[in-house]
């Protein structure tokens, strides 16, 4: 590098750089203009002697020597956060700004009203969207910057993100109290194939991840149900099977909640399903700011209250 000096935005720009693989990514990430980024793409493989980035058939990817720099960049700004952040502790009253969080429309309707009577109570000056999960975009929006937080479903994440399983949850066939065809308080597979059954889908999903563990329990059986409706939206299935011959697969807590005001039965699954967690999943930019840790042990704390009884199944309580 001989003696030109180095500016710390340049450092940010790399890890956004070596992050994101992308230079329109980086940029808005950071909120510069693409040529800005660009232009600082090109005085980091000035100083690094190396192309850091370069296309190929599947997209940008990492030299071997940007794969060495990521972990050192990282190490580095650390080290740059610990000296500039504020060394008072963290206040949720003197809290302002937007948290930005997505959940499945199950968990928005159990933990949505506790997270927001909570911040209303405690940081008044902070304002909550919650907004609806999108499973095929979720990483993607975290990592522009577009979300501070995703609770859902998430069986692994990218390197640049952090996940924290929360809590797993059993599921229940649902179907009306007064089926014109089954009456029996044991669901058995044979009719439960026989039946119609009105599926639950994420956006851009054809099925939701609760209802494809379903579908596959039945596939390693050669098993496929007969659909009789599709749904975007789990809040919707238990009205429907409430006035249809349809059954509907979901989670046991819900179904027992949508019970309570609607004529329907639980029954049991009759086969074993793969377990079903729900997870906390956020970016490494918020990773060590005080107010997003702060908004993370809150949802900790609420699933804690949530599940305050509940048996524990591989260390996580299990909601059913």
């Amino acid at each position: 590098m001989g003696g030109e000096r180095i500016e710390i935005g340049l450092l940010y720009c790399l890890e956004a750089l070596l992050s994101e693989r992308s230079v329109t990514r980086a940029a808005n990430r950071l909120g510069m203009s693409q040529p800005g980024m660009s232009n600082a793409l090109n005085r980091l493989r000035h100083l690094t002697r190396d192309p850091l980035l370069v296309r190929t058939g599947k997209g940008m990817e990492l030299t071997p020597r940007a794969v060495e720099l990521a972990v050192l960049v990282k190490s580095g700004l650390s080290v740059f956060d610990d000296i500039f952040s504020d060394p008072r502790p963290f206040e949720p009253a003197r809290a302002e700004g937007v948290i930005t969080v997505a959940m499945s429309d199950s968990m928005a309707l159990e933990l949505g009203p506790r997270l927001t009577a909570r911040l209303d109570r405690e940081a008044p000056a902070l304002c909550l969207h919650i907004q609806r999960l999108d499973q095929a975009n979720l990483f993607s929006l975290l990592a522009e910057g577009k979300l501070d937080l995703g609770i859902g479903y998430a069986t692994s994440v990218p390197e640049q993100m952090y996940a924290s399983d929360l809590l797993s949850q059993s599921l229940s066939a649902i179907r009306a109290n007064d089926h014109p065809r089954i009456r029996d308080r044991r669901l058995s597979l044979d009719t439960f194939m026989r039946e119609r059954h009105v599926l639950t889908a994420a956006p851009r999903h054809s099925i939701s991840w609760a209802e494809s563990s379903v579908a596959d329990a039945l596939k390693a059986r050669n098993l496929v149900r007969t659909v009789g409706a599709r749904v975007n939206s789990i809040l919707l299935a238990p009205p429907i099977v409430a006035s249809s011959g349809m059954l509907c697969t979901m989670p046991t807590w819900l179904a027992r909640r949508s019970q309570a005001v609607l004529p329907i039965t639980l029954h049991a699954l009759p086969f074993e399903t793969a377990a079903f967690k729900t997870t906390m999943v956020w970016h490494e930019r918020t990773h060590r700011q005080a107010l997003h840790q702060w908004v993370r042990g809150v949802v900790r704390e609420l699933v804690k209250t949530l599940c305050e009884g509940c048996q524990h199944t591989d260390g996580l309580p299990h909601l059913a």
